[in-house]
């Protein structure tokens, strides 16, 4: 792929984020069977999206979270998560937006972006070549010991579980592809994904790995999102972040009946 293809799925990005705008702060959701929320928003974007790419690449595959898509012809396959973060989404929130990878005909992790439409954020992360926030290019982690104000980024469901071996701080924004962004850029030394599909962590995996953090199970085994199956769960991180994990038991996502749905 030409870097003569960035700039139009960038600013296909940003026209999703325009799109989930419209809908900002009167989205109604709903509950689709795993107990996530789903919009409307959701779905303009998501046809949006799949379209978009099927002009840019219409030998590519496409897989999207709520269940557009079509086949691949070249063996890539382009993973779309319309927004990733729906629950911020509808409360308002700032970290939320679509977020997209690429996976070649070899099964890797080949390029990803993510754009946060209320913050006018664009990250970009290409294999080999490097990991971007609004055009400028994220270093390098420097190795260093953990302390008490170092940042764990969380799901919000992580208070269900046992309680985290983590002596710094803990946050939760809502969004998946935020958090390991964020940890790319430095903002954290490590995010912990308790459920994951490639949709969500893909672009995040990317950017984390091309600025030198590690992407494991709580084991600390060293694992790829694009070959494993999708689960429980995904830290990323600096190394110590690991080590210091390596004891939590990540709780699973609950369920909702449809008795909860109606009720």
């Amino acid at each position: 792929m030409n870097d003569g293809a960035v700039d139009p799925i960038q600013s296909a990005l940003r026209e999703a984020g325009r799109i989930a705008l419209r809908f900002h702060r009167h989205a109604v959701p709903e509950r689709k069977s795993d107990g996530s929320p789903v919009t409307e928003a959701d779905h303009a974007v998501e046809r949006f999206l799949v379209g978009a790419l099927g002009e840019l690449f219409p030998d590519d595959g496409v897989v999207s979270e709520e269940g557009r898509g079509r086949p691949s012809r070249t063996g890539a396959t382009w993973h779309v998560d319309p927004i990733d973060g729906t629950s911020a989404f509808v409360a308002g929130l700032a970290y939320w937006g679509p977020t997209i990878c690429r996976v070649d005909a070899e099964g890797r992790l080949q390029m990803g972006g993510f754009y946060v439409p209320r913050l006018d954020e664009m990250w970009w992360a290409v294999r080999g070549e490097g990991a971007w926030r609004d055009g400028v290019r994220l270093p390098r982690v420097q190795p260093g010991p953990l302390d008490p104000s170092d940042v764990l980024f969380v799901s919000s469901r992580v208070h269900r579980g046992p309680p985290l071996p983590w002596h710094g701080k803990i946050r939760a924004l809502g969004s998946a592809a935020a958090h390991l962004a964020l940890v790319a850029a430095g903002g954290g030394k490590a995010a912990l994904v308790a459920r994951w599909k490639l949709w969500d962590v893909g672009c995040g995996v990317l950017l984390a790995e091309e600025t030198g953090h590690i992407v494991t199970d709580l084991s600390g085994r060293p694992i790829d999102p694009a070959v494993c199956s999708d689960g429980l769960p995904l830290l990323v991180g600096v190394p110590t972040a690991s080590e210091q994990l390596s004891a939590y038991d990540a709780p699973a996502r609950p369920r909702v009946t449809q008795a909860g749905r109606n009720g």
